[in-house]
């Protein structure tokens, strides 16, 4: 039944109704705690989360605050991880309020899934 859910959301979400960051530049995080900045682009259309945990203090959230072009990204050196669809492996194993993001279009951090 996963399968099933998980291939028709794959199938369905280049014609889905949702917002697409491919190639709209890189998103900026800043924590609300620490002032960790984040760096993230998306690889795969889909939802991205507009606040998370801060992953350098996991104290404070980390919300978007700006989005900039890639050549500023790539001049001033920053790390830029990417927001990718989990494989079907990676979904099965999460947990399920991830699989529920997943199967609305969601997308994880690259390497975190």
């Amino acid at each position: 039944m996963l399968q099933r859910r998980y291939n028709m959301m794959i199938a369905g979400i280049e014609d889905a109704p949702i917002y697409d960051g491919r190639g709209k530049g890189v998103d900026v995080y800043v924590c609300d705690y620490c002032g960790a900045r984040i760096y993230t682009r998306y690889k795969d259309k889909g939802v991205t989360p507009f606040v998370m945990r801060c992953r350098k203090c996991e104290h404070g959230s980390s919300m978007h605050q700006s989005t900039i072009d890639e050549e500023t990204a790539a001049s001033k050196g920053f790390e830029v991880l990417n927001w990718i669809r989990p494989t079907f492996e990676q979904f099965c194993a999460a947990g399920e309020a991830l699989r529920g993001h997943v199967l609305e279009g969601g997308l994880v951090l690259e390497g975190e899934s």
